[in-house]
């Protein structure tokens, strides 16, 4: 993600959740989507989604949208 992006994401973490969304990431990463969702929106959410999906192919690492989805939306795919 660019700088602004990340800025925003940042900062909107902070006013709503009291922490940065790198926590999220870091720490809750199956919380990924449904926290960005109650940042920016389904749409934005998705357009992010869509920007993750094609950042990873095209650096190597193939997988399909739904399983993207599943790993940032369920704890069990984790393990």
């Amino acid at each position: 993600m660019d700088f602004s992006l990340r800025g925003l994401l940042h900062f909107k973490s902070l006013a709503a959740l009291g922490y940065p969304f790198d926590k999220v990431l870091l720490e809750e990463p199956w919380r990924t989507y449904d926290v960005l969702t109650s940042l920016v929106g389904r749409h934005n959410a998705e357009l992010i989604l869509t920007m993750l999906h094609k950042w990873l192919n095209n650096n190597g690492c193939t997988i399909d949208p739904e399983t993207l989805r599943k790993y940032l939306t369920t704890k069990e795919m984790w393990g």
